[in-house]
């Protein structure tokens, strides 16, 4: 179902040879679209792109999902509205937002705080939880945290309600650099 919702609506590959990749699980934490509250998970490997300068480029198997900008260690992105049009139960349209603190590796960004500040914002303190949703990694081993929203913008599906959301926590490892 997520990679569904990252990859429709994908416009184009990377031209630029420097690749920058993470191995992330994408969990859903959230959901007020429907009243199935069974959460989702999938792993990615998440390709950072630099387009000009602080601008970058997310793509997923060398497609891009979204567009962000780098500010220091916080990537804030988002997507163009895509959609699934022969949807059964109708068409939906959605937008993408993200945020996350990222690095390439070593020990910069206070990345254990950021883990920290996201497990709280969600209030996800259980030890069993933590281990889920960090797909058992200690704060420290993480190079990327953040959190992934999902808004309907258009429904001709009656169940699910334009404005709703699928809130994602993302997590994971830096792989390297390609290029």
């Amino acid at each position: 179902m997520l990679f569904a919702l990252l990859s429709m609506g994908c416009t184009g590959g990377s031209d630029d040879e420097s690749t920058y990749n993470w191995d992330v699980k994408v969990t859903a934490v959230d959901n007020t679209c429907t009243e199935d509250q069974s959460g989702s998970v999938e792993h990615f490997v998440y390709e950072l792109d630099f387009a000009q300068g602080s601008l970058t480029d997310l793509h997923i198997e060398g497609e891009r999902f979204a567009t962000g900008s780098l500010t220091g260690c916080r990537l804030e992105y988002k997507s163009q509205v895509v959609g699934e049009p022969d949807r059964a139960g109708g068409a939906i349209q959605w937008v993408l937002s993200g945020e996350a603190v990222e690095r390439t590796g070593g020990d910069t960004c206070d990345i254990e705080d950021h883990v920290a500040d996201t497990l709280d914002d969600w209030g996800i303190v259980d030890a069993d939880d933590v281990d889920y949703y960090l797909d058992d990694k200690q704060p420290s081993e993480l190079d990327w945290i953040g959190w992934e929203s999902f808004e309907i913008v258009a429904s001709e599906d009656g169940s699910i309600p334009v404005g709703c959301t699928y809130d994602l926590l993302v997590a994971g490892v830096y792989l390297g650099k390609d290029g």
